[in-house]
């Protein structure tokens, strides 16, 4: 099936990058394939949870691709991979980050653009490693891969191998316009504490008390049922942690999605949190992730049309898997707010295990339940 998906696109010459997303099993089916050169020159192919989704609605969109081509002989277009560690990440990306410029044929210099995509657990190593290298002065925007059930089967290809502890990183020479917004669908509450211990990942104490104590609190005080001991991402869904990052008009907070509660009070994220840092305690509802996708695409579709004049001609959304799991049914209702902002845009989408992105204070970070897109535009007459 995917096979002839692959063969059934039509070209004369292969695109410079194709960015996809699908499945495990589509993206193991991609990496088998055998006209992917064909197709593109350079791939980032990301797993999703569950399915992927794109402008075209699909009955069964289980095993297919939705892929996105870039056709730009103006620009320049570089990619690099590696299997990479916690340990190795930071000077791994800085590696590849080198590489992919070369591959551009543009070594030495800024890129407009970088998009990633790695194995979950890398994440702030990867940005890490970019931002010693070029600092914040590019936007890097991505999604962690994902699987169905959090077993450790994401993977990714980048055209020649398949890697499932690394990562992919392109970096964007375009020669047309391009936008983007990254936000969440969470509401801030009255509920605040301060990190006064943290490493990486495990968020020990909150306000000098064992963080899932302050978290149940609060919890209790919005009549919610407290979290016992053991996995929790279900159940913490709707309710995250976030740190206000920019407080203006269009509220900007990074949120951490707890992940595991230890019998000391400990409470395992996906994402680092550090001691010294504002937490506050969000709330989401179907409703808020429902709509969020449709006005963060607006937001940056308007942008694209301010800054540039310049209208979409084609877009990428991220859309968490936390968030499309606790509203599984009502999927079908994102893609069509993406779909009603861009009014026959082309547009690709995937439900990612982390999401990647700047802010409006120019700082890569990443975090969890985030959805972004990236809009490219026409070039201007």
């Amino acid at each position: 099936m995917l096979q002839q998906q692959i063969s059934s696109i039509k070209q004369d010459t292969p695109a410079q990058l194709a960015i996809a997303f699908g499945n495990i099993d589509a993206i193991l089916q991609l990496s088998q394939a055998t006209e992917t050169t064909r197709v593109a020159n350079f791939w980032v192919a990301t797993s999703s949870c569950i399915s992927a989704f794109s402008d075209i609605p699909l009955e069964n969109n289980h095993n297919n691709l939705a892929i996105l081509q870039f056709f730009d002989p103006q620009g320049s277009y570089g990619v690099a991979s590696k299997q990479s560690s916690i340990e190795t990440i930071i000077e791994d990306s800085q590696l590849a980050l080198a590489q992919a410029l070369s591959s551009a044929n543009r070594s030495g210099e800024l890129p407009t653009f970088i998009w990633c995509s790695q194995s979950p657990g890398l994440e702030e190593g990867l940005i890490a490693g970019i931002r010693k290298v070029i600092g914040d002065n590019v936007p890097v925007f991505g999604g962690t891969a994902a699987d169905n059930d959090v077993s450790g089967k994401w993977c990714m290809f980048d055209g020649h191998q398949t890697i499932t502890t690394g990562f992919i990183i392109a970096v964007l020479f375009p020669s047309t316009p391009i936008n983007y917004f990254f936000s969440s669908g969470y509401e801030t509450t009255e509920h605040k504490a301060t990190v006064t211990c943290a490493s990486g990942r495990k968020l020990h104490t909150l306000d000098n008390q064992p963080a899932a104590s302050v978290y149940n609190q609060w919890r209790a005080q919005k009549m919610l049922t407290p979290l016992m001991t053991g996995p929790v991402l279900t159940q913490s869904t709707f309710n995250p942690l976030g740190r206000v990052i920019l407080d203006n008009d269009e509220q900007m907070t990074l949120l951490s999605h707890p992940a595991f509660i230890y019998k000391d009070g400990t409470m395992e994220l996906f994402s680092e949190v550090n001691q010294g840092e504002h937490l506050t305690f969000m709330h989401g509802n179907p409703a808020l992730l429902i709509q969020r996708a449709q006005t963060v695409t607006h937001f940056a579709t308007q942008q694209l049309h301010d800054l540039y004049d310049s209208k979409p001609l084609a877009a990428i959304v991220i859309f968490c898997a936390g968030c499309m799991l606790a509203i599984k049914d009502e999927t079908y209702q994102v893609r069509q707010g993406i779909e009603t902002v861009l009014n026959n845009v082309p547009f690709i989408g995937a439900f990612t295990f982390g999401e990647q992105g700047q802010f409006a204070d120019g700082v890569n970070r990443h975090g969890n339940l985030m959805i972004s897109a990236v809009i490219f535009g026409h070039p201007n007459e």
